[in-house]
């Protein structure tokens, strides 16, 4: 398949997921010199924002470092929480004017960051507990429902992310609390995400199914080779890192192929190793896995251009 092709691919994807008409693509390539100077514009005035609003939060960081011995409780509260909630509420001022709708996804970015942090702090400065899981999860859960409450009102992608993000957090935290093991709480959690990702992937959140799909393969393979590793069953890795790689062609997901391809390639070096690696056969080995590391790379890349590049 040729770059063009791909191109076109990508651009019927993209007009499909957002509701764009051809009208709305002509009337876009008409005022082609009109949208050239807003582009322009736009890419320097988020640059100066971006670097401006680094510059802010890392001048408050640096005052907060140096006087917080000398700050009570209160002031700690509010020199942390205070800011990530005020940043909250400026992006959700940004959504009601189409103007400054774009700087809305930095500044909920910035506010998800900082809020935790400030909730952490009051609970560190007031609450009486003796576990420090408990306020984790109470973070969790305050995140969870300010972050996915406005999502249902929003529908802004950035909201999907940290909805998802604090939502597994919290069921993390929860397990850990009611003693489930690190593996199936891996398991469980990565699991959940991979599902997650083949729903955004499918909807206008598609930009952040990527890093979804990341962590949830990555977790929840982890979490099955821990389980597995030296055990009778070790050979059901390689199914199921196989069975990833064949899941990224039907969810046409370069990171589930990526992911899948270097857990195959971790399960046959290591089986090489634990076989080969103590006798002289060993250079031999290690040779013939490098060809095969070849091979399943071109494989990956056929897969690629085949399954995943073309729309089905």
């Amino acid at each position: 398949m040729s770059d063009k092709q791909e191109a076109l691919i990508e651009i019927l994807d993209t007009m499909e997921r957002h509701g764009l008409t051809l009208a709305d693509v002509s009337a876009a390539l008409n005022d082609k010199p009109g949208a050239e100077a807003a582009k322009s514009g736009g890419i320097i005035s988020r640059l100066f924002g971006y670097i401006g609003g680094i510059f802010i939060f890392s001048g408050l960081a640096i005052y907060v470092s140096m006087q917080w011995d000398d700050l009570g409780s209160a002031g700690r509260v509010l020199l942390t929480l205070g800011p990530g909630f005020c940043t909250f509420i400026m992006a959700l001022t940004c959504l009601t004017d189409k103007r400054l709708e774009r700087a809305a996804t930095p500044l909920f970015l910035v506010a998800a960051l900082l809020q935790p942090v400030g909730i952490l702090v009051a609970l560190r400065e007031y609450a009486h507990g003796d576990n420090p899981e408990h306020g984790v999860l109470f973070m969790c859960l305050v995140m969870l429902l300010q972050q996915g409450l406005v999502f249902i009102a929003k529908r802004r992608t950035v909201l999907a992310l940290t909805t998802t993000f604090f939502g597994a957090s919290f069921f993390a935290t929860a397990f850990d609390l009611m003693d489930f093991s690190d593996d199936l709480i891996g398991f469980v959690i990565g699991l959940s995400l991979c599902c997650i990702a083949w729903a955004m992937n499918r909807s206008v959140h598609k930009p952040v199914s990527a890093i979804t799909y990341f962590f949830g393969a990555v977790m929840f393979l982890y979490a099955c080779w821990h389980q597995l590793h030296n055990g009778p069953f070790y050979i059901l890795f390689l199914g199921l890192s196989c069975g990833t790689i064949f899941i990224s062609t039907l969810a046409r997901s370069r990171t589930l192929l990526l992911v899948g391809t270097l857990s195959l390639m971790g399960y046959l070096g290591d089986f090489i190793y634990d076989h080969f690696g103590h006798n002289i056969g060993a250079p031999i080995a290690l040779m013939l896995a490098g060809v095969l590391m070849l091979g399943l790379g071109a494989m990956a890349w056929r897969i690629n251009n085949k399954y995943i590049s073309q729309k089905g």
